[in-house]
């Protein structure tokens, strides 16, 4: 049987209260949604940058004449887009368990169960 397993981090609370929903045609756009007149899931044009500035907050001026995107190491958008895309299964975990505790959680596939383990096992 197949399980499911994440670890809950700080980052993917961080990013799931900056998300932002919209409700169009009775359906919830947001995450993964990438089709035509669907929101930016964090009000950016550019995940990468809206990103680095939730997680780590705005470290240098802002160029406002600038057109030019920042640059990220494919290391830094690696590791942003594993978060990405967990998050739906992190806000599963905070929803079914009614509270936000970091650490390991695991569930069988095809439940909804989602239990906290010691050490990932």
């Amino acid at each position: 049987m197949s399980v499911q397993r994440l670890e809950l981090k700080e980052e993917h609370v961080k990013l799931l209260k900056h998300l932002r929903w919209s409700l169009k045609d009775g359906i919830v756009s947001g995450v993964g949604n990438d089709g035509e007149g669907s929101i930016p899931p964090f009000g950016e044009d550019n995940i990468y940058e809206a990103i680095d500035l939730i997680l780590n907050g705005s470290t240098e001026e802002i160029d406002l004449d600038s057109t030019e995107p920042k640059e990220y190491s494919a290391e830094q958008k690696g590791n942003w887009d594993n978060l990405y895309a967990e998050l739906p299964l992190a806000l599963d975990i905070i929803l079914y368990t009614g509270k936000i505790e970091l650490g390991s959680y695991k569930t069988k596939y095809h439940l909804r169960d989602w239990k906290k383990v010691a050490d990932g096992k």
